[in-house]
């Protein structure tokens, strides 16, 4: 007779889930937040960002969410192993499997994801999961000159320890971001001051957590930099749920544009919004950052969309890069190549949904 105790959720969107193989497969309508609670009950997680509780797993899949913890776990096209979806032909198919190790066939699990329901419809997902970490901890680090925020990130690309969240915040940014949610509850602090603030996320182990703050803090202790590992014991999911707040904002402000370039450059970008009175926040070590107009005070209006969207395009059009307006009025984003295009229109039409 078994001794397994019985289900506490829903097994009617779980299809299969061998938590000693670290996959489990379930149906795209199923929350992201049943998925983490499902996983949570075995010691384990996806450790990808949804947009919010009520995301979907399809949704996720489709829209390629990535949260901060990017940095460190990467996207989700290293998670999904295995689909089943609908494409415009109503023919389903099948791609991947439920073990992690299958290579046949193409992969058109990486293809799917992101895709954005443009080749089809996903009827269930298999995802290969970690372990939950026992602790996780998070480390804030103030600048007031861009130059050495410059050069800790390359310090931190050699770094001994293994940050999964490498993220940055500008000037405008700070108030907002770090004050509004008790990562600083201290309205005196000297990160006020700053020209940009890194977010420094760490788990594992508690004394594994305590070392690779200590080794960070020690790599930058000679630049002029300020630091605060005191923070509250939920400092890493406060960050994770307000950084997904403002990238996936319900009430969105005036214009909001996503924009990505090599991470070397992510300097350039928070020294020009910051000059433009704009917001600014990402990835730093991924190079994908949002920004938009910050609140218009005695010194300074709100700048406009043409204004600060054509600022984002002027500093991508020389080199790699691009700027995705996600809200405004009618600025629009960098049109695709002909060969992107060319390339999108010959899927689409091989999967019956052009």
């Amino acid at each position: 007779m078994s001794t397994s105790a019985a289900p506490t959720y829903d097994t009617s969107l779980v299809i299969d889930y061998p938590a000693r193989d670290m996959t489990i497969t379930v149906k795209a309508e199923m929350p992201c937040s049943l998925l983490q609670q499902i996983l949570r009950q075995e010691g384990q997680t996806l450790p990808i960002d949804a947009a919010s509780e009520q995301t979907t797993v399809g949704e996720l899949v489709l829209q390629d969410h990535c949260g901060p913890r990017q940095f460190g776990y990467g996207t989700l096209r290293d998670y999904v192993i295995g689909v089943a979806a609908v494409d415009g032909f109503e023919r389903l198919f099948h791609a991947g499997g439920r073990v992690v190790k299958n290579v046949a066939g193409y992969d058109l699990c990486r293809l799917l994801t992101g895709s954005r329901g443009l080749l089809g419809q996903l009827q269930h997902v298999t995802f290969k999961v970690r372990p939950l970490p026992t602790t996780q901890k998070l480390l804030i680090a103030g600048f007031r000159n861009l130059h050495n925020l410059e050069q800790a990130l390359t310090r931190l690309n050699t770094t001994a320890a293994t940050p999964i969240i490498l993220d940055v915040v500008g000037r405008h940014s700070i108030p907002d971001l770090l004050c509004s949610n008790s990562l600083l509850p201290d309205p005196a602090t000297p990160i006020l001051d700053s020209n940009a603030v890194l977010v420094l996320g760490f788990d594992g182990p508690e004394n594994a957590c305590q070392w690779q703050i200590a080794t960070v803090v020690d790599e930058l202790s000679d630049l002029p930099v300020w630091t605060n590992s005191q923070l509250p014991p939920d400092a890493l999911q406060q960050w994770l749920l307000t950084a997904q707040k403002h990238s996936f904002p319900t009430q969105p402000p005036a214009w909001l544009a996503s924009v990505t370039i090599p991470p070397s450059q992510v300097c350039a970008i928070i020294d020009a919004m910051n000059q433009q009175h704009c917001c600014v926040f990402g990835r730093a070590g991924n190079g994908r950052l949002w920004c938009w107009p910050a609140a218009a005070d005695e010194g300074q209006s709100a700048t406009d969309e043409q204004t600060g969207i054509t600022a984002l395009h002027q500093l991508t059009a020389d080199g790699p890069g691009s700027v995705h307006v996600l809200h405004a009025g009618s600025a629009t984003s960098t049109p695709r190549s002909a060969a992107v295009r060319t390339y999108s229109s010959r899927l689409q039409q091989a999967f019956g949904t052009s």
